[in-house]
């Protein structure tokens, strides 16, 4: 709302993106979780929901071995979980996340 108030007259304000994304149900879980957030950043919670064709353990699992491996990050901006390829850049109010926070 803050930006709205600031912005709202001379800019297009949009938010976060919410809903299902598309994912293969043949591919790996690896593959799932980097074509989607090389595409985008996605909050953790619609990661999370978005690969329930696997288990919780192998997502918990695979989140930590990509961010691991250097092929994703996770920022925590606005208070809120981030992932996102490694590559991508969130500007300066962005913050790194550390392991124990996931």
């Amino acid at each position: 709302m803050r930006a709205l108030a600031i912005l709202g007259k001379i800019a297009e304000v949009v938010h976060p993106a919410e809903g299902s994304f598309e994912r293969s149900e043949n591919g790996s879980i690896v593959d799932a979780v980097i074509g989607i957030i090389t595409r985008h950043p996605m909050q953790q919670d619609e990661l999370e929901r978005t690969l329930t064709h696997w288990s919780a353990g192998q997502v918990v699992e695979t989140l930590e071995l990509l961010k691991a491996s250097g092929k994703a990050q996770v920022v925590e901006r606005y208070g809120k979980l981030f992932w996102l390829a490694k590559p991508a850049h969130f500007p300066y109010t962005a913050v790194t996340v550390k392991k124990e926070k996931l």
